[in-house]
């Protein structure tokens, strides 16, 4: 297999760039990441030069470049099996979730962006509170499904998507029920997302804007 290597943002605040570093953790196949520090003075030319969207993450493949989170993860897929649900009929559901958290739920991702360092108890807007229920009662009603751990029973893709959001909810208090609080247990206590976090809580780059929103730590 060609060389891969992943490009990627700050990893405090890129919720896109985790998804797919995620999968290819769980993939095993080796790769390389090259962290692009965003918004500061010359970041867009440099992701420009990745691809035409501009945008991060961005799989290199030898000397082939594929962006987008969903996109990188389906290649990984064709590449290693068993990283979508192994069930037809639940691969289905497991790609248009992913796809629907990548487009939906735009109060949730605005209000509160991902800031892993962020601890806040301030009370977010209803919109992002309602649209936060939404995800909520999709994650509970498809982990009340099995006895499973994560969301189609065993680790899938669905679940890299997920974290990004699991993470929110902890950063910024945000009610849940108790079915999705043990599942973003699991997720946030996963040997691989700990690797991330813990170079998240090591980063000097900060986003001024995103560290203020809704008080900050406290």
């Amino acid at each position: 297999m060609s060389k891969l290597t992943l490009h990627i943002g700050n990893k405090n605040y890129s919720s896109w760039s985790m998804r797919p570093w995620l999968v290819l953790r769980k993939s095993q196949l080796p790769f390389t990441e090259n962290l692009i520090q965003l918004d500061v003075p010359g970041f867009k030319d440099k992701l420009l030069a990745l691809s035409d969207a501009g945008t991060v993450p961005v799989l290199q493949i030898g000397g082939d470049m594929l962006p987008d989170s969903l996109a990188i993860s389906d290649w990984l897929s064709q590449a290693v099996p068993n990283l979508w649900p192994k069930d037809p009929k639940d691969k289905q559901r497991a790609r248009a979730l992913c796809k629907q958290m990548q487009t939906d739920f735009g109060e949730f991702r605005e209000h509160a962006p991902m800031n892993l360092r962020r601890r806040t108890r301030t009370e977010m807007p209803k919109s992002c509170v309602e649209a936060a229920a939404k995800l909520d009662g999709i994650f509970a009603s498809l982990l009340g499904e099995h006895d499973g751990h994560f969301l189609f029973g065993d680790w899938s893709i669905a679940d890299a998507f997920a974290i990004p959001y699991a993470t929110r909810f902890v950063s910024y208090n945000i009610s849940r029920s108790n079915k999705t609080d043990t599942y973003i247990s699991e997720l946030m206590s996963d040997a691989d997302y700990l690797d991330w976090e813990a170079d998240a809580m090591v980063e000097v780059w900060k986003l001024p804007d995103t560290d203020l929103v809704y008080g900050g730590r406290s």
